[in-house]
């Protein structure tokens, strides 16, 4: 009985998952990246001399996968916008934590398909409010872009539900931004979804299946 029992409390938290709604609008989802730093500016010394090219960046972000779509045109298409946390994103590098403030969030996630009239994919994240870091440094923005001149990348605006698939992109830029202080560039060089989304995925797989 006491083995039943125990059976039964590490099941419970595994089936509340796989009867979670298929309907259900909450669907976050967490991306971990890693980058390499390419270049730095750092006139003032604000980040001590500590970040240099070829050190490694970790980080993550996160989004709803549901939030519609705020601008759905032709021109200027695949803006999902975040004003709340958990959406948001963080990143460290050598002692260094450079994130959303969860207090104040504008996150943006953009996915351009075959724009026009340039042509090419756009795969977007981009931080407009964050904390601040080591000697009151004010992070102004922190963005990362990646573009596909050909248009090969992307088949739709929509807002994916799993990472860019980085060889399919031509350029990848990572940027960390002060305001008129400092400025790191990087090119990411992993993105994978976290264990706990790759979970909620394939749980919710097996459910729509279980149903049809």
């Amino acid at each position: 009985m006491k083995t039943k029992g125990i059976l039964l409390v590490l099941l419970a938290p595994i089936c509340g998952l796989m009867l979670w709604p298929a309907q259900s609008k909450a669907k976050l989802i967490t991306i971990e990246i890693e980058a390499v730093v390419d270049s730095i500016w750092d006139e003032g010394n604000y980040l001590e001399g500590r970040i240099r090219p070829g050190d490694i960046i970790t980080g993550w972000y996160t989004y709803d996968s549901s939030t519609p779509d705020s601008s759905p045109s032709d021109m200027v298409q695949g803006n999902y916008w975040y004003y709340d946390s958990p959406a948001g994103l963080s990143l460290t590098v050598d002692g260094f934590t450079f994130e959303t403030d969860p207090e104040d969030v504008e996150f943006r996630i953009a996915i351009r398909n075959d724009i026009t009239p340039w042509g090419g994919d756009i795969y977007a994240i981009g931080s407009s409010n964050n904390l601040y870091v080591a000697n009151d440094i004010l992070v102004e923005s922190i963005t990362w872009q990646l573009y596909d001149p050909v248009g090969n990348a992307l088949t739709s605006d929509s807002l994916p539900t799993m990472p860019p698939v980085l060889d399919d992109w031509e350029s990848n830029l990572l940027r960390i931004s002060g305001c008129r202080t400092f400025g790191i560039s990087a090119h990411v060089t992993s993105a994978i979804p976290e264990p706990t989304t790759i979970l909620l995925l394939g749980l919710a797989t097996i459910f729509l299946r279980n149903r049809k």
